[in-house]
């Protein structure tokens, strides 16, 4: 009996793993024909059903937001059922990020005796503000369009696109309460100006934009911290808020331990601010100080390419913040955007290169060291 029950298992393991070689087979297949006919929304459309199948979320949302494009203009019906099924951030698109809740209704806190002293006009091209510049006020758009922007590398990134309803300026809440990025027209616009303690105020009177505000504000600091890294800044906006809206934020205090020696990592942590060391404790009985990794550096590079150093050990060297992303989500962003991938294969091998080398040549200066005493 035991023997038929093996047997059984085994068919059924055997048909499980045939589903999925098909089922890989197929996207293999369609990406191919995708590729063939790049605007094509039946074939991005059942694209990503399969790999929504598979687990491949993000890729699938990707995918979708392809066939998206074309069905809003030549079939809004086929167009929505994809926002119903894979949600909103289908719609997202570089001109449109997530649509904020419209904000207008803030314009009410002001009187019409003094509302005009408040507005501001801009004409297509002119600058609100440049990134440095002190923060004093934020604005609502009442009519126009503007582009926030900022700079990687002298490169510049397109880090926002806002619409009349929205609010700009978040940098007036900071500490150090400066500009973080520079704002231009894309269009003429017409904007209403506010303090801090006017915003406030205004927020204060309507409870759910107070809400909508807060959640919006950590989705755009996601963002700024993915378009101010070179890894991520040549990535279409859409897909930073894509992957934005599924990372999170951490904290680590001064000598707290990130990644303990023998133990994989769970998800990929971009630094975004503060110093980690890194040390091999691999059959070694005084751990081998192996480097840092700052700024703009992603934590988890051997794990994307299957090659996870499991005697490193990660401990923060100064308070940091890290953008945290999972490994899937990054395989499927790697998968679509060519240019993700060259960069992280580039910075992994660069990475293994000098781990290596600076583990044996800390090794011979240890080995130096005994002989001499």
């Amino acid at each position: 009996m035991f023997a038929n029950y093996t047997a059984q298992k085994v068919k059924m393991e055997d048909k499980d793993f045939k589903k999925e070689r098909l089922s890989l087979d197929s996207i293999e297949k369609l990406k191919e024909l995708c590729l063939l006919h790049g605007d094509d929304p039946t074939l991005h459309s059942r694209l990503a059903e399969n790999l929504f199948a598979a687990g491949r979320d993000v890729a699938a949302l990707l995918v979708a937001r392809k066939a998206y494009q074309v069905l809003k203009k030549e079939n809004p019906s086929d167009a929505g059922a994809l926002v119903a099924k894979y949600g909103e951030l289908v719609a997202v698109d570089d001109t449109h990020p997530p649509a904020s809740k419209s904000y207008m209704p803030l314009a009410s806190i002001f009187k019409k005796s003094i509302r005009r002293k408040h507005e501001l006009i801009l004409n297509e091209g002119d600058v609100l503000y440049r990134k440095g510049e002190p923060a004093d006020s934020m604005y609502l758009i009442l009519d126009g369009e503007l582009a926030v922007n900022t700079e990687v590398n002298g490169v510049h990134s397109l880090i926002n696109y806002l619409h009349a309803g929205n609010l700009v300026g978040k940098s007036i809440q900071k500490k150090d309460r400066e500009r973080s990025a520079t704002v231009s027209a894309v269009k003429p616009s017409k904007l209403l100006r506010f303090n801090q303690k006017e915003i406030e105020q205004a927020l204060v009177r309507f409870p759910d934009l107070l809400i909508q505000f807060s959640k919006e504000g950590m989705l755009r600091q996601r963002v700024e911290v993915l378009s101010s890294m070179s890894l991520f800044s040549r990535v279409p906006l859409g897909i930073r808020f894509v992957i934005a809206s599924r990372s999170w934020m951490r904290s680590y205090e001064v000598g707290e331990v990130i990644k303990r020696a023998n133990h994989g990592m769970n998800h990929a942590e971009l630094i975004f601010s503060g110093v980690v060391h890194l040390y091999d404790e691999h059959d070694e009985d005084v751990p081998i100080y192996c480097g840092r990794m700052s700024k703009g550096d992603l934590l988890g590079l051997q794990k994307l390419m299957h090659k996870e150093a499991k005697g490193l050990f990660i401990k923060a060297e100064t308070n940091c913040e890290m953008l945290c992303m999972s490994f899937k989500d990054i395989e499927d962003i790697m998968d679509v955007q060519p240019v993700v991938r060259q960069k992280i294969m580039d910075a992994s091998g660069s990475f293994s290169e000098q781990m290596i080398r600076t583990v044996l040549l800390q090794k011979r200066v240890k080995e130096a060291e005994k002989k001499k005493a």
